[in-house]
């Protein structure tokens, strides 16, 4: 019988096992990118997806929803980044309620050089310990999970690949 005020023991166990990569993957890159970029995780999302945005540039909103923080913490995390001349911001000269960021010719070159060992990382602790099969279950795992949660955040994404 399913004893709906408590996981079952397997949830219990997977749900501790994701609890556990959601805490300690990111601390690991948030090391090794302060490290190598003197940035946290967080920061070098926001500094990647500008570097691949049409322009470098970028609503602050959609910036969000990409990056997957919230807006008040994209503000603080621009905020950092302008004064180290990485970022500026300005406003959408279609509507200026909006406000455009924008990766500057620096920030791009932080990208540059840090892309190549983030890319090692994420290989080294997330997909050197799967085989392709594991590797597209986790991302249809992810996407089922973060559709519901956050539908914006995995609408932006680029396609998916063909398998």
């Amino acid at each position: 019988m399913v004893d709906p005020q408590h996981l079952s023991p397997q949830q219990d166990r997977t749900w501790s096992l994701l609890v556990g990569v959601m805490m300690w993957l990111p601390a690991e890159l948030d090391a090794y990118l302060e490290r190598a970029a003197g940035v946290s995780h967080a920061e070098y999302q926001v500094l990647r997806w500008l570097s691949v945005s049409e322009d470098r540039e970028v609503h602050m909103s959609r910036l969000a929803a990409t990056a997957s923080v919230t807006p008040s913490h994209l503000s603080r995390i621009v905020a950092r980044l302008e004064k180290r001349q990485w970022i500026t911001r300005s406003s959408d000269p279609d509507d200026a309620r909006r406000t455009l960021a924008r990766l500057t010719e620096t920030g791009g070159q932080v990208v540059s050089r840090t892309e190549p060992g983030y890319a090692e990382e994420v290989r080294r602790h997330v997909f050197g310990h799967l085989d392709p099969q594991q590797a597209e279950q986790l991302e249809d795992l992810t996407e089922a999970m973060l559709t519901p949660l956050r539908q914006d955040c995995v609408r932006l994404l680029p396609a998916r690949t063909s398998r």
